[in-house]
């Protein structure tokens, strides 16, 4: 038997003449085909690896504890009555926690530092972020223990939990740039607190609910020992021989109230300094600064001014006198009479339904004025009522003439100088005050 047997024409027809080259070259194409020589034979592998490498990894959670009575003295040292911008800035490094509160259009700032318990920072690491005010008054009214926080920049949140209690709560953040002061400031001097925060009190009794028109002063200045400001219709002069002589600055109207507030909060010596853009006082841990902006008229010679009569009258039967006046109007006058044998002096409101003249009793010092004549002059009785009111001393000096009303302390002879109330000595002699209304411009 003989059998006939066909090779099969799979495969044979991809060999040549060369049957070794030819294997040589299918061995070439399996070994490239299951080995790619790169990734760059398949794009879509490429770029699937440039995407995991490009996605970040989660940022560690921060981790920091405090005491609430930290907190709590933080919240009140940096509290602004006006103006706030509702948010509270704090700055985390490995140490210690800085909390900063602003006005609205960042023009005023107050801020505070104080030590953590422990972190989980590194040395040199800074993160700053931002959180509601009622989050901060919140740790203040409903803790009285230490607090651990867990800061997340992956979820922009702030995690707390009390050690008294199981549960957390969280409240969104926003993380900010924690900008390093780039102009250390230049000290001018040091001074007591009190001191100036009766100055700034005292000068700006006359500043405030001033409308445009009426605004002459848009700033209060400490300068040569005294403190000075006012408006069109009256000013106000503070003199201390606790404020230095060569201590030098203006501060902006709209950041009296909050600078007297964070002033009154501070105790004994504080530090003040300034850069070219803004000035600073300091008092332990505790910083306030403002911009630099504003102007103050010079007024000092105003007090050297001759007058035309001068009394001494009580306080608070003035005040009563004042008070007694007002109730028809704001708009009021003072009116001086002479005969031969006396002097009177009366005050009067000036209202087109009701008319108010009330006597003003005192001691007539000195008067210039012939006898039959009579000197008036337009006050705003508002203005002398707060003034007369801040007077806290029994008896004061009244000063007349065409234009003018001067409100000094009895308790100081020298011109220009009143003393409104006794505080004690800040160190370097009784404080003294000086105030005067004139015509209504």
């Amino acid at each position: 038997m003989r059998a006939n047997i066909e090779p099969p024409t799979e495969g044979l027809s991809r060999i040549g003449s060369d049957p070794s080259r030819d294997l040589k070259v299918e061995l070439e194409r399996r070994v490239s085909t299951s080995h790619p020589r790169s990734r760059d034979a398949f794009p879509e592998f490429s770029t699937m690896l440039q995407d995991q490498v490009l996605v970040p990894a989660p940022a560690p959670i921060r981790k920091f504890v405090v005491h609430s009575d930290q907190l709590k003295s933080a919240a009140r040292a940096i509290s602004l009555p006006s103006r706030s911008s509702g948010v509270i800035a704090m700055t985390l490094s490995a140490d210690v926690l800085r909390l900063g509160e602003s006005t609205s259009d960042n023009s005023f700032s107050v801020a505070t530092t104080f030590d953590l318990i422990r972190s989980n920072l590194a040395d040199g690491e800074i993160i700053g972020f931002e959180i509601p005010k009622q989050v901060l008054a919140s740790w203040s009214h409903h803790y009285d223990c230490e607090l651990s926080f867990e800061l997340d920049k992956n979820e922009d949140s702030l995690a707390w939990k009390g050690s008294t209690r199981s549960f957390h709560i969280r409240t969104p953040v926003r993380f900010v740039d924690a900008k390093a002061r780039t102009e250390e400031p230049r000290r001018l001097a040091d001074v007591n607190a009190r001191a100036l925060y009766d100055g700034i009190g005292y000068a700006a009794l006359l500043i405030e609910k001033r409308t445009a028109g009426t605004q002459a002063f848009d700033g209060l200045q400490i300068s040569g020992g005294g403190a000075r400001s006012g408006y069109l219709g009256g000013v106000s002069l503070y003199r201390s021989a606790a404020l230095p002589n060569d201590l030098s600055f203006i501060l902006p109207k709209r950041n009296v109230s909050n600078a007297r507030a964070a002033i009154g909060k501070m105790q004994g010596a504080v530090v003040v300094a300034e850069t070219d853009d803004a000035v600073f006082i300091k008092s332990g841990s505790t910083e306030l600064s403002w911009i630099k902006t504003g102007r103050c008229r010079p007024i000092d010679g105003i007090f050297g001014t001759a007058m035309t009569a001068t009394f001494d009258v009580a306080v608070t039967e003035a005040l009563h006198s004042a008070t007694i006046a007002r109730i028809a109007s704001d708009r009021g006058r003072i009116v001086l009479e002479t005969s031969d044998s006396d002097h009177a002096l009366s005050l009067l409101s000036i209202s087109p339904t009701s008319r108010y003249d009330v006597a003003f009793k005192g001691a007539l010092r000195q008067c210039s004025l012939a006898p039959g004549s009579k000197l008036e002059l337009n006050i705003n009785l508002a203005d002398l009522h707060r003034v007369l009111l801040s007077v806290r001393t029994p008896d004061a000096e009244i000063s007349i003439d065409k234009h003018l009303l001067i409100v000094r302390n009895l308790r100081s002879r020298r011109p220009s100088l009143m003393h409104p109330m006794a505080p004690a000595d800040h160190g370097g002699g009784q404080p003294k005050l000086s105030q005067y209304f004139h015509l209504a411009l």
